[in-house]
């Protein structure tokens, strides 16, 4: 029994250390809305650029469109802030439909091809003229 209890502390120690280490190593990093480079992002680091738009009747309107890294520094939303791409579109009727697709990852200078599918009410008519896409900081 005696060798229980032993293994059992031994055990209880360890997982306590282990446990320090690990909370100590996570909190010793410091975590802002700037890259470690000190290079903050903003909407103007991006193009946008809608390719196609098309009505799908089982999926919604489908949007196709390019998303440029147009500065010198690679975009990650871990380091850089955390932006996201809105798409709005307007029915005939005046009502508003709203799509917002969070962005990832961009090297400098290279260009993601993506497709989102923007969702409304199968009773409505959408006025494509209306397609506006917009790049937003996201608090």
């Amino acid at each position: 029994m005696k060798k229980l209890s032993f293994l059992k502390s031994t055990f209880s120690f360890a997982l306590l250390i282990f446990m320090s280490i690990s909370i100590t190593s996570c909190s010793s990093g410091s975590y802002n809305d700037d890259a470690s480079s000190g290079t903050a992002f903003n909407p103007v680091n991006f193009s946008l650029t809608i390719t196609k738009k098309e009505v799908a009747a089982t999926v919604g309107l489908m949007i196709t469109y390019d998303l440029k890294n147009i500065s010198k520094d690679a975009y990650n939303d871990y380091t850089q802030g955390s932006f996201s791409v809105k798409f709005t579109v307007k029915g005939t009727d005046g009502e508003t439909f709203q799509d917002i697709v969070s962005m990832d990852y961009i090297d400098a200078g290279i260009t993601f091809c993506g497709l989102t599918f923007l969702d409304y009410s199968e009773v409505k008519t959408l006025d494509l003229s209306t397609l506006t896409a917009v790049i937003i900081k996201n608090k």
